[in-house]
């Protein structure tokens, strides 16, 4: 009986081989090339069914830009063709985000003339200069975006697109990017001192701050010249202090430091400090800004806010937070208790200069008789439901027996713990449905529908006002659970990356022209509405 056992384990560790794609008599075939003609050899085609889920079907393009995919089942698909060096593409896409036509394929059907072609990556060139206009050689240029993550404005790095030096005219060229919108930055690195003054990075035109900068769009194979940036020298200054815990010990611990998104309304990127045994830490050649510095060990977590003007900041203090616990019951109104425990519950940060640099929020532990448990929590934050069991919607957040739904509550130290939180949930479950058309009045299966709040004030991070719904391929599309209130909805021909829809920016400009609508407990809504442009 033993060795049964052991065969038995044995087998079950296994790595499990995929199951078979479906066997079917129709066939696609085309060639992928450059859009100046030119056939693209061992470019990677993608197949994928729109109507069953699986893994794609991928081919490699012969020396003749040809691919053939065989024996596939009637069905609805799409074709992806990529290669280094180019733009990815979908068969049918005449521009960069839009959706590609989908290829409908009956029994027995070949299809032929699926043909792509792949536009060549765009780059960007110019020059740096120094205050004098003299051009500066080995200054690292980098492309980035400025992307809505968390709902927070975040330059990001663009993948696979790596700084780029300037040579002795000082000039550089960044390659590799795709049709978009870019922020240009110029950095000459550990260069300041005391007594020479330094260059701060500088975002194109001409500003320290990201959010001023002039983005510059890519199109397809585009190639913009002459972006010029001029660095003027500043007096850097140092930054030293020392770590403590929550208790007063002095602690080597892992330091970083940031512009503060107060000051800059964008998050940058964090640079790490000296830090030292005993604790002490040491920033150098700091321009000129406010900046927050975040001190971390474990799951202690602290920050402290400075600001530079040319002297040095010495003897500060970053003592860090043991952090606070959240717990609780999940209770169901006029519901029987779901059999399932399908239910995320988060703290969601609602300050970015208090919010860990790197990582994700703790989510609950839910145990079986329902109640939940948070630990480690630090920073301002709101009680968020980011998921729910099937038909219900969050009711409201009570703690210690007063409404909190949608309060800020601040969090990190041992007697900031809240142990009395009810979180209510309820089948009276709000709902907007409805078919998004184009502007010929037919289904659109690309675009999206977004409803937000009418009040601007609950356009922040985590807002539970806010949602979007991509459509169906018969244009259909549900937003469920919004709280009841006053809401605009409007269609968009695409959502922006990530959460960059979330953008209070992106929404004012929607509001102008979306449609007004008011949900009561548990209302179901019918609209319809046509596509428009960002």
């Amino acid at each position: 009986m033993t060795s049964l056992v052991v065969v038995l384990f044995v087998l079950a560790a296994l790595p499990q081989a995929p199951l078979p794609l479906p066997i079917g008599t129709a066939t696609i075939r085309g060639h992928v090339v450059r859009t100046d003609g030119p056939p693209l050899a061992r470019a990677e085609v993608r197949l994928l069914s729109t109507d069953k889920p699986g893994p794609p079907r991928v081919a490699m393009t012969d020396e003749s830009g040809g691919y053939e995919f065989a024996t596939l089942p009637a069905g609805r698909y799409t074709v992806t063709a990529s290669k280094t060096g180019y733009v990815a593409l979908e068969f049918g896409q005449d521009r960069a985000f839009e959706a590609g036509q989908p290829i409908v394929l009956k029994a027995h059907e070949t299809r032929e003339r699926v043909d792509i072609a792949l536009p060549r990556h765009g780059a960007i060139m110019g020059r740096v200069v120094d205050e004098n206009g003299e051009p500066l050689e080995g200054v690292s240029v980098s492309v980035k975006e400025m992307r809505l993550l968390g709902g927070r404005r975040q330059l990001v790095s663009v993948p696979g697109v790596l700084p780029r030096q300037t040579n002795e005219l000082g000039r550089y060229r960044v390659y590799g990017l795709q049709p978009g919108d870019y922020v240009v930055s110029a950095e000459v690195g550990q260069v300041g001192s005391d007594d020479l003054p330094g260059y701060p990075v500088t975002y194109f035109p001409g500003t320290i701050n990201p959010v001023e900068a002039q983005r510059i769009q890519i199109g397809l194979s585009e190639e913009v010249s002459s972006v010029e940036l001029a660095l003027t020298p500043v007096r850097t200054a140092r930054i030293t202090g020392r770590t403590f815990t929550s208790s007063g010990e002095p602690f080597q611990a892992g330091v970083q430091m940031r512009p503060s998104w107060r000051s800059t309304g964008a998050i940058a990127e964090a640079v790490g400090a000296r830090a030292q045994p005993d604790g002490g830490f040491e920033f150098s050649n700091v321009p000129p800004g406010d900046y927050v510095i975040q001190a971390f060990k474990g799951a202690e977590i602290g920050w402290q806010f400075v600001t530079v003007n040319g002297a040095d900041v010495t003897d500060l203090a970053v003592t860090t937070l043991p952090g606070s616990t959240i717990a609780g019951r999940v209770t169901f109104e006029g519901a029987e208790t779901p059999a399932k425990r399908d239910l995320d519950i988060v703290p969601a940060p609602a300050d970015p200069d208090q919010t860990a640099f790197f990582g994700t929020p703790s989510s609950a532990e839910i145990h079986d008789d329902w109640t939940f448990e948070i630990t480690d929590v630090s920073g301002p934050s709101r009680l968020r439901v980011t998921r729910a069991p099937s038909g219900f919607a969050l009711k409201r957040v009570i703690v210690n027996g007063l409404d909190a739904t949608d309060a800020v509550m601040p969090f990190g130290a041992e007697s900031q713990s809240v142990v009395d939180v009810e979180i209510v949930l309820t089948r009276e479950v709000t709902r907007i449905t409805g078919t998004l058309s184009d502007a010929r009045g037919a289904p659109a299966a690309s675009g999206a529908v977004i409803a937000f709040a009418e009040d601007r004030e609950r356009w922040y991070q985590g807002s539970r006002f806010l949602a979007a719904s991509r459509p169906s391929q018969n244009g259909s599309f549900v937003i469920a659970g919004l709280p009841p209130g006053a809401y605009l909805v409007a269609p968009v021909d695409r959502l922006p990356d990530s959460d960059g829809w979330q953008d209070p920016g992106f929404l004012g400009v929607l509001a102008a022209k979306a449609m007004r609508v008011t949900l009561s407990d548990g209302q179901q809504l019918a609209v319809n509405v046509s596509v428009i442009g960002r």
